[in-house]
């Protein structure tokens, strides 16, 4: 029997504390979370996928970030309005790309998860984050993504104590008496 206790309580309240904005902290425990249930499962590319996602979600982050900050120093400037508008679109055009390939990762990740422990719940909370991510340029994405938020809590939390080891195969029956 493998372990996931621990898994499910880091996940569980790394979601939550994501969810309240303390991001930076919340994003570590789901990390170790991952990292947990990639060992209970034997399957490392669970972690490795989810680690890519973190990954690439970070440097979209500060893409966006370095973007901000350079349209808020070019107001200063003699920037032409259009110049400073058409910076902030290509940022953002190239941290929203990266993102939407993040979220790709966290998806197949969450994917095996689901399929590894039974928990449906992330497949489901999977594809919620990727529609937000498509969604967020029309707004209903901000709110597909705090559905999945909320919905990552719950399975993180629908995990099993443990997780049975699979069968060794099928048991042979004798047919003599």
């Amino acid at each position: 029997m493998s372990e996931l206790k621990n898994a499910k309580l880091l996940g569980g309240v790394g979601a939550i504390l994501t969810l309240v904005g303390l991001g930076f902290v919340g994003f570590i425990l789901k990390l170790f979370a991952v990292k947990d249930i990639a060992e209970a499962t034997g399957r490392g590319e669970i972690f490795s996928k989810y680690l890519w996602a973190a990954i690439l979600n970070i440097v979209a982050a500060l893409i966006l970030v370095a973007s901000l900050w350079g349209v808020m120093f070019a107001m200063g400037s003699s920037e032409s309005p259009e110049a400073i508008v058409g910076a902030m679109g290509i940022g953002g055009i190239i941290a929203a790309i990266i993102m939407f390939v993040g979220v790709w990762f966290m998806k197949q990740s969450y994917d095996m998860i689901s399929e590894e422990t039974g928990v449906g719940t992330f497949h489901t909370t999977a594809l919620l984050y990727l529609a937000g991510a498509i969604l967020i340029p029309i707004g209903l994405g901000l709110v597909i993504l705090l559905v999945a938020a909320i919905l990552e809590i719950v399975a993180f939390f629908s995990l099993p104590e443990e997780l049975a080891k699979p069968d060794e195969g099928p048991v042979p029956v004798s047919l003599e008496e």
